[in-house]
């Protein structure tokens, strides 16, 4: 199944709380999923998490300034931190061959 048709679970839709680690599996999955055109290096990923993980924005694997979650918002090459300003990370650049 490709990535962007792998349904990406949303707290607020959920009927039943999840629990944190059956979610971090289920992220951990997704993220594996990605193809490598869109996926991040695993340096920058890594790096990215740990600074959400040190944001006061980070809550329950989420950043509460844009609803995403924090490990498949990093995972992408793409995006960037959200946070307004100053971001703490922003688009990893194309790989040169």
């Amino acid at each position: 199944m490709p990535y962007d048709a792998m349904p990406l679970l949303c707290r607020r839709c959920l009927d039943a709380r999840v629990p944190e680690g059956e979610l971090i599996a289920y992220l951990d999955h997704y993220v594996s999923e990605l193809p490598e055109t869109v996926r991040a290096s695993e340096e920058t990923y890594l790096s990215r998490l740990r600074q959400c993980a040190e944001c006061a924005h980070f809550r329950q694997a989420t950043c509460v300034l844009c609803g995403c979650y924090a490990q498949a918002r990093a995972a992408k090459r793409n995006q960037r931190c959200p946070l307004p300003g100053a971001p703490r990370w922003t688009e990893e650049p194309e790989p040169t061959e």
